[in-house]
């Protein structure tokens, strides 16, 4: 083939031609344009609202609408299709990051901008992890996860640095419009790939009534904790770094360490969950992450900041590559109900996030002078958490075995 003879979108085709190289590289982009913002929105509207329980109570809005409407997202998928509905999730969150601009204005755009993220939540990432489930090859779901990891990760190794670069020189405003015009270039990848509608089963109520399935307890434990440790990452950590003193290039800085030790790491546990117990792995990585979160509660330098979230980031790949590799195995053993497990999943995130984050906005608002880390602990025993995912009947024969050893 001569490229000579190609047009732009043409050549772009070439590149991508296979389903997955197109869904990697519009994660790749996206991930760029998110790491650069996503770690200071929190700080930005910590410094806008002058108030933590404010500021947890916007994102819990965020999670507890994202649990109510995201049965919808099977709807959505099954008359639009899983393109169609990632590829409009972008404007909504273009219209997040423009409404953050406005927030001095009125009040209007903080409870806008809390629906558009909302709405951009349901109509994405549905269709992302079903989207991966379904191309993704059954004995390689470790290594592909490991390769979506490390993908996502590799072009955002420098974003959180950027980015506080940008604010510290330029201010907010300057990263929203940057976020914007890489996200809209995230896109363009997606325009290729061909569209695929899902049949989605469940009605609104029944997709409430799989939270109290027998079957689904310890799902709902694992997809609980799970959803919890990462608000308190999300949330908890950068503004602990900002209410420490820590300035936002040192802030992107730390990140961006911390991204470079999970890459380093993510392809080896990508491959070696694929030929080893998974459970195994998982436990060795949830004590490990609830580890992390321990040291973290001792921070108190950019240096000591540098190395315990560098130690997170590698716990936590330890812990999250068998996470969802165990995630996507089960999801794909659903058969016909992938969407339904997928959004039953998001339920139940969306509302323990709501409920975590209500109930801290309370201790925040009771105890203002309360240290912020006190959350890692919490986080630490969340992690412990994450086991549930993995074979309970083989972890009950592990207690079981301990037991008869004492008599």
């Amino acid at each position: 083939m001569s490229f000579s003879n190609l047009n732009p979108a043409s050549y772009l085709f070439f590149f991508l031609k296979r389903e997955s190289d197109r869904f990697f590289a519009s994660i790749a982009i996206r991930g760029f344009a998110f790491g650069m913002i996503t770690i200071f929105v929190p700080i930005y509207l910590y410094q806008h609202f002058q108030s933590i329980p404010f500021t947890l109570l916007f994102f819990a809005g965020i999670s507890g609408l994202y649990g109510i409407l995201v049965p919808f997202a099977g709807l959505i998928m099954m008359r639009i299709g899983i393109k169609k509905s990632m590829l409009l999730s972008h404007p909504l969150f273009w219209g997040f990051y423009i409404c953050l601009l406005f927030f001095n204005i009125s009040w209007f755009f903080v409870i806008f901008s809390v629906i558009l993220y909302s709405l951009g939540m349901i109509f994405f990432w549905p269709a992302y992890h079903i989207s991966f489930v379904r191309f993704t090859e059954k004995k390689k779901k470790g290594r592909e996860v490991g390769k979506l990891n490390f993908v996502s990760a590799v072009p955002g190794i420098l974003a959180p640095t950027l980015g506080g670069i940008i604010i510290y020189f330029f201010g907010y405003p300057a990263l929203f419009v940057v976020v914007l015009c890489v996200l809209f270039s995230s896109a363009i990848p997606l325009f290729l790939s061909p569209d695929v509608n899902q049949v989605y089963s469940d009605s609104y109520l029944k997709a409430y009534q799989r939270i109290f399935k027998k079957e689904n307890r310890y799902h709902n434990l694992a997809f609980a904790v799970n959803g919890m440790e990462g608000v308190i990452n999300a949330y908890f950590w950068p503004l602990f770094l900002a209410i420490l003193g820590i300035g936002y290039i040192a802030i992107g800085s730390i990140a961006t360490v911390a991204l470079v030790v999970s890459l380093l790491f993510t392809l080896y546990m990508g491959r070696i969950t694929d030929r080893v117990n998974r459970t195994k792995l998982l436990t060795i990585g949830s004590v490990l992450t609830a580890g992390a979160w321990l040291g973290k509660f001792f921070v108190v330098s950019p240096i000591s900041a540098f190395l315990a979230q560098g130690f997170y980031r590698f716990a936590r790949t330890s812990a999250g590559v068998p996470f969802q590799t165990i995630l996507y195995r089960k999801a794909e053993e659903k058969g016909a109900e992938i969407d339904e497990f997928i959004i039953y999943r998001g339920i139940v995130m969306g509302f323990f996030r709501c409920i975590l984050l209500i109930i801290l906005a309370a201790v925040f608002f009771i105890v203002p002078d309360i240290n912020i880390n006190f959350a890692f602990i919490l986080a630490a025993i969340f992690s412990l958490g994450f086991i549930f995912l993995g074979k309970i009947p083989e972890l009950k024969s592990w207690f079981n075995q301990i037991n008869n050893r004492k008599k």
